[in-house]
């Protein structure tokens, strides 16, 4: 048997003379049962055999010379051992790549002597750099690691010269240096001859042009990272001619950007167009604050997508990414808690603020180097930042907003990929579970792209959805609240007189500030034949444009109205209140009817409305109920006595109850101190000091002829 390996061996050297074996998809499944059998004794020969010695055997004279024979043993990365050292027999002339992953000494620790090609590194660990160092029963390390493999190119052109490149790919942030029987070749970014710093290591690669006097080339990789260490830091290693390992490198470079930019870069991208949509939104609807807070969101994600892109092109070490990671993570734990809050209506501000504050002081933990205490805090943080989520949409959800619960989903499953894609990669760097269980990896075409990036995406197709569907609702209400407003102010002309009447004996002055662009607040003056006065001061209960209906009814019937007794007034008006007469109206008003004679007698009935004030003074009256109560209100009146000069101020309750930022009302004690200013004075003082409600202020001054 041992003598059919050898012959198929010298038989493949002879047909296939400088073809790599991957090239040949014929020959391959033979080359493969060579692979797995013991090292030919012509190629061990040829091995062992000095340049320019020649051999007793002529088989394997014709396999030093054409170098053929030997295509299968390098492809297959076969360990032959010379001047009792192992070494992997590779062609001097190679059109294409191979592999050369096993067979590789490592070492942890660090010396210069290692570079040494004379060094004998027989008792080092022998591993395959793509097989994880546990797995191979070599324990994790951190720091420096060297690996060396001897090899031996045959045959050796006569000018010495040889035309070999080697494609070398770092592993993650492992730094780099490799050297060629002693000589340093090439370094990446982070590996100075001062400390050392960790960057995202990009693959390169180096030209071996000279072999060693004894016909070998020993490469040496130098190997640091300062992290604990588990995979190794040399992904793979490659040999072949300069324009093949050219193409390698640039599929390897392409490689780094479909598995560790491309996906960051959509997701970025389409966040940002969110912001952009989300602070359009909020220009349109600045009375929304839920639009600011999505842009602030969208726009976070984005700032820590572009954070891991810079750190996978090796813009910024690990130690900046390191600084700034947590913090956009955060950053963006604190803006969606304000999203979220503003969104539901929530009134859990104070499980918010605490989480909030947690997200800012919790990256200081990182800056103090407390690495596993901030691993720990970090991690249960976002689990209870999740739940906090959670709740706050399902509540929202089950109070009837259906929107949070569009939400509900897509957040809980991005929530839940991201912490769980945390979980697995912690398990796996801490060797609690292979490296192969850790976050899963899918792709579209070559590009990589991860659980998170799917939920991400999912999730901000939700928030474009509700956020739509917010806007367009709103805009549908502002839409008819504006129809209602202007058919509202239509209603106001006739509650709110713009000319009021005057005469030799009185001088009316009105101050009207409505809350919210309508109210219920009405007044009406009418001079009467007798040229006496009828003034009705009222308010309707309620807000907007039912509230002017209201009000507007009350205002019609008392144009209606044959008596002016201001008694009977108010009883016609509670029957308008109940609906005994028209049926159109619901709710109940507060009013106050005086009838002012041009010799100053006046007669007053007042339903539940605040007493006037005369001269700064507020005037005792019979109070009774309200309009609309009950029916068959009997109303009781008033009898006064005006003074020439004397001033009556009628107002609303919007005067007394205006509150200030600290909760305080504007009272009955300042309402008297302003009450002898003119209309606009008072209602202008009551709408500074906070105004709540529609403020509106008529005064008469008397002045007989």
């Amino acid at each position: 048997m041992k003598r059919l390996v050898q012959r198929t061996a010298i038989f493949l050297g002879l047909m296939l003379p400088c073809i790599p074996a991957h090239a040949n998809p014929v020959m391959a499944p033979v080359i493969d049962r060579v692979q797995d059998s013991p090292a030919p004794a012509a190629v061990q020969t040829a091995a062992g055999t000095a340049p320019g010695t020649k051999s007793d055997n002529p088989t394997t004279d014709t396999a030093k010379t054409d170098g053929a024979a030997l295509v299968s043993t390098a492809s297959t990365q076969n360990s032959l051992m010379s001047a009792g050292r192992e070494q992997v027999v590779v062609p001097s002339s190679i059109h294409g790549t191979f592999k050369l992953d096993g067979n590789w000494r490592f070492h942890t620790g660090d010396d210069p002597a290692w570079a040494d090609p004379a060094f004998d590194d027989s008792t080092w660990d022998k591993i395959n750099v793509t097989t994880s160092l546990p797995e191979q029963g070599v324990e994790s390390y951190s720091g420096y690691g060297w690996y060396r493999l001897r090899l031996h190119p045959v045959p050796i052109p006569d000018s010495g010269v040889l035309a070999l490149s080697l494609l070398v790919a770092p592993n993650s942030v492992g730094q780099l240096e490799v050297f060629a029987n002693g000589v340093e070749l090439a370094r990446t970014q982070g590996m100075t001859d001062a400390k050392p710093t960790m960057y995202q290591s990009r693959p390169f690669a180096v030209q071996i042009t000279q072999a060693a006097p004894d016909g070998t080339v020993v490469i040496a990789i130098r190997s640091w990272a300062d992290t604990r260490i588990g995979r190794g830091l040399v992904d793979h290693v490659e040999l072949g001619d300069a324009d093949s390992i050219a193409e390698k490198l640039a599929l390897e470079k392409d490689r780094q950007w479909d598995e560790h930019v491309i996906a960051e870069m959509i997701v970025s991208f389409f966040f940002l167009c969110v912001t952009v949509l989300g602070a359009t939104l909020y220009l349109a609807q600045r009375n929304h604050s839920e639009y600011l807070w999505l842009s602030l969101l969208c726009l976070s994600v984005s700032l820590r997508a572009s954070v891991e892109t810079a750190y996978a092109l090796a813009v910024i070490p690990l130690s900046a990414f390191a600084i700034l990671s947590p913090w956009t993570t955060w950053l963006f734990i604190f803006v969606t808690l304000e999203f979220v809050l503003h969104f539901t209506g929530n009134r859990w501000r104070r499980p918010v603020r605490i989480m909030q504050a947690c997200a800012l002081l919790l990256p200081i933990t990182s800056m103090l180097h407390l690495v596993q205490t901030f691993k720990y805090l970090s991690l249960a943080s976002q689990f209870f930042f999740c739940g906090l989520i959670v709740v706050m949409l399902f509540r929202a959800w089950r109070h009837g907003r259906p929107e949070a619960g569009v939400m509900l989903l897509p957040f809980f499953l991005a929530a839940t990929a991201d912490s769980t894609d945390i979980l697995l990669d912690f398990a796996a760097n801490r060797n609690w579970i292979p490296t192969r269980f850790a976050s899963p990896h899918f792709h579209f075409g070559s590009i990589e792209y991860s659980t998170s990036i799917v939920t991400y995406l999912v999730f901000l197709g939700s928030l474009i959805a509700v956020i739509l569907y917010r806007f367009v609702h709103v805009s549908q209400e502002e839409q008819r609240s504006a129809a209602e407003i202007e058919a509202a102010r239509s209603v106001q002309a006739l509650l709110i007189p713009t000319q009021l009447p005057s005469n030799r004996n009185f001088v009316l002055d009105s101050a009207y500030l409505p809350a919210n662009g309508v109210g219920g607040d009405f007044f009406q003056a009418l001079p009467l034949k007798d040229d006496s006065m009828l003034i009705v001061v009222g308010d309707v209960s309620g807000k907007g444009l039912q509230a002017a209906m209201n009000a507007s009814t009350l205002v019609g019937a008392l144009r209606n109205e044959l008596s002016h007794d201001p008694a009977t007034v108010l009883s016609h008006l509670n029957q308008v209140m109940l609906g005994a007469t028209s049926g159109a109206v619901a709710g109940f008003a507060t009013c106050l009817c005086a009838r002012i004679y041009p010799n100053g007698q006046m007669t007053i009935a007042n339903a539940g409305h605040l007493s006037p004030y005369r001269d700064g003074r507020e005037m005792e009256l019979i109070a009774c109920l309200p309009l609309g109560i009950i029916p068959d209100v009997e109303y009781e009146q008033s009898n006064f006595k005006l003074k020439h000069g004397d001033r009556l101020t009628f107002i609303s309750d919007g005067v007394v109850e205006a509150t200030d930022t600290k909760g305080e009302l504007f009272g009955f004690e300042r309402t008297q101190q302003v009450s002898h200013e003119p209309a606009r004075y008072i209602a202008q003082t009551a709408q500074r000091f906070g105004q709540t409600d529609d403020i509106t202020v008529v005064s008469l001054y008397f002045v007989p002829a």
